[in-house]
């Protein structure tokens, strides 16, 4: 195993690049600018590699110099964010929870602004979670909303707490060619969200019904195909609860009806936090859970009611 240098001699080598001069790097350390200069040069002497030349009264970065303090800058940071989520937050600590952006802009933000109503001290850090979910955020999020159960079926999780029932279906614009009789639903197009083809399947298999579409068009998100059906583009599967307003305006029809999933909209830890979330991760968990709980229309009023339970 390659040997590594002096801790103490890495962390001044870190300080040198974020100030820019050794005289800055002692005074964030709080020591002396020859105790640093010696770690730096016990360092380049560890190396065997000019890292840095003299340069005026200062020192110079080498291309060898700069391309490792980046590695340096790098793993300290990952060190000090992998420490952070280590200790326990802190009681005035930001909670972080990932989403889709079509959900945070329907749903999600208007249910923070009513908990910031009743919490302005505690920030909700909203992360958006992309086609691969929470899976490709680092670090991870301390909460996740789940609702989409012909995507992700429900699973028994402990730490799961259930905002109500989520109802999912084909919709679309009432202009665009479709028929339903009652068994098969029968449209022109069929508007997918790339990656989440299998909605349809799921919905045939669980519904007990058919669809039938003469062509097929895709989109990265789903805020895309919500809007491209509800310009009469085709048909999409929708969470009643995300599109309750065009139905409602009658933009957007549902001719087969929805599937109903009891408890099937719920929050619950990310995988690594369970059994250490923060104070106020624990207090907005509650509070979705008396506050928030989900209608057929998705709008909830706000209570006044500051006990985290």
């Amino acid at each position: 195993m390659e040997q590594l240098p002096p801790l103490a001699s890495l962390i001044a080598f870190d300080a040198l690049y974020r100030t820019g001069s050794v005289t800055a790097a002692a005074r964030l350390l709080g020591r002396t600018h020859s105790a640093v200069s010696k770690q730096l040069h016990h360092l380049q002497d560890h190396a065997g590699v000019e890292l840095f030349r003299k340069q005026g009264t200062g020192l110079e970065l080498t291309a060898d110099g700069k391309s490792f303090a980046r590695t340096v800058i790098r793993s300290f940071d990952d060190l000090r964010s992998g420490y952070g989520a280590l200790k326990r937050p802190s009681s005035d600590a930001p909670v972080s929870i990932a989403v889709s952006a079509t959900f945070a802009r329907v749903w999600f933000i208007p249910t923070v602004s009513r908990f910031n109503v009743d919490w302005p001290e505690i920030d909700i850090v909203i992360r958006l979670a992309g086609p691969m979910g929470s899976r490709e955020l680092d670090p991870p999020p301390d909460l996740l909303m789940s609702w989409d159960r012909l995507l992700s079926p429900m699973q028994d999780d402990p730490f799961a707490v259930p905002l109500g029932d989520v109802e999912i279906g084909p919709v679309l614009g009432p202009a665009h060619r479709h028929s339903w009789d009652g068994a098969t639903l029968d449209c022109a197009t069929r508007i997918d969200r790339r990656g989440a083809e299998i909605v349809w399947d799921n919905w045939q298999r669980l519904s007990g019904h058919r669809f039938r579409a003469d062509r097929v068009t895709s989109y990265d998100h789903s805020y895309l195909v919500f809007e491209a059906a509800r310009m009469g583009m085709g048909a999409a599967i929708a969470p009643r609860f995300l599109v309750e307003d065009e139905l409602a305006s009658g933009a957007l029809v549902a001719p087969a009806g929805f599937l109903t999933f009891r408890d099937g909209f719920y929050v619950r830890p990310h995988e690594t936090r369970e059994g250490r979330l923060s104070r106020n991760a624990r207090i907005f968990l509650e509070w979705l859970r008396d506050n928030a709980r989900l209608p057929s229309s998705g709008h909830v009023p706000a209570r006044a009611s500051r006990d985290p339970g």
